[in-house]
């Protein structure tokens, strides 16, 4: 019986982007006030390298990156799943339209509409080749 070899990192990261591109649904985490993990289930997408999250300015979410910068998203299919980590910012109706070409809004979350922007800078995985 022969064996494949092993994936780089780099082809392991593409199988990743890939995974995460044909998504749409995740859990974003952020830092609380108390160091805890304050998690929502979101819907997101890509633009270009970056991952958006679209929300209300009210959410707990965007008050604790307004303090905490650090952001991670996992998005999970049986038992694969892709966990992104990054450093958010925070985009406001007028910067995030300019950002994505188009009319903003926060769906049911309160407040303005914002957009949360982070480009993934470490990438854990699991089951990702099957």
């Amino acid at each position: 019986m022969t064996t494949q070899p092993r994936r780089g990192y780099a082809e392991l990261r593409a199988l990743a982007e890939q995974f995460l591109r044909n998504h749409r649904l995740g859990v974003v985490a952020t830092g609380k006030r108390d160091g805890s993990a304050q998690q929502s289930i979101v819907g997101y997408r890509f633009h270009g390298a970056d991952i958006v999250i679209n929300t209300g300015s009210d959410t707990a979410k965007v008050k604790n990156l307004r303090k905490r910068p650090g952001v991670s998203l996992a998005v999970t299919e049986g038992p694969t799943c892709v966990v992104v980590y990054g450093q958010a910012r925070l985009l406001d109706r007028a910067e995030a339209e300019a950002y994505l070409g188009e009319t903003v809004g926060s769906g049911r979350q309160g407040g303005t509409p914002t957009l949360i922007v982070f480009s993934p800078d470490t990438y854990r995985w699991a089951r990702l080749e099957g």
